[in-house]
This record gives C-alpha cells, sequence and structure tokens, in this order.
C-alpha cells in the first residue's frame, strides 16, 4: 500500500488529450506495479539496555525467543552488561514488560 510509480513522458505534445494521457499514464503504471516484486516490510524497533551482568543469559534467552537479534554487546566497568536489541516491534514490547 505504501507505493509511488513515477511515469516520465518526454514528448510534450498532447496528440492523445487529456484523457489519452491518463489512460496511457494508467496503463503503463499498471503494468509496472503487476511485474515489480512485492516485499513485506515488517516494523522493526532497536533498543539500547543496561542491565546487570548476572541478567545477560537470560536477556540472550528472551531475545532468540523473540527471534531477534543482540549487537554492540559490552561491559561497563561497574560490571553493567550493556547491549542493543533489535526485533519486531510489537514483539519488542513483550521484552520490556
Amino acid at each position: 500500500s505504501d507505493t509511488v510509480c513515477v511515469v516520465v513522458r518526454y514528448f510534450g505534445g498532447v496528440k492523445l488529450g487529456a484523457g489519452g494521457l491518463i489512460r496511457a499514464y494508467g496503463g503503463t503504471a499498471r503494468l509496472v506495479l503487476r511485474e515489480s516484486p512485492t516485499e513485506i516490510l515488517i516494523p522493526q524497533s532497536t533498543i539500547r539496555l543496561v542491565t546487570s551482568s548476572s541478567n545477560a543469559g537470560s536477556i540472550y534467552d528472551l531475545v532468540n525467543k523473540a527471534n531477534g537479534s543482540t549487537g554492540r554487546e559490552s561491559y561497563r566497568d561497574n560490571g553493567d552488561f550493556e547491549v542493543t536489541i533489535t526485533c519486531e516491534s510489537s514483539k519488542l514490547k513483550e521484552l520490556q514488560e
């Protein structure tokens, strides 16, 4: 549904008339859209989480169950665990609970 189609015309005349041009543009756009690949995009969200290092294993388990991914893992000087989590937006809300 979030699609944009642009038809470019290089000839400046109006031999087809306004209605003919609209039909020609519409037909061209229809052919292109029928042949174009379709890709389903699922909204994703990313958060940065800081927690006690003792929670690291639980965090990885929860992220795996949500089919998410982790990145930029690091441990702070005070021993806290810091990680970036990316997953479907709907599942991220569940993880935050």
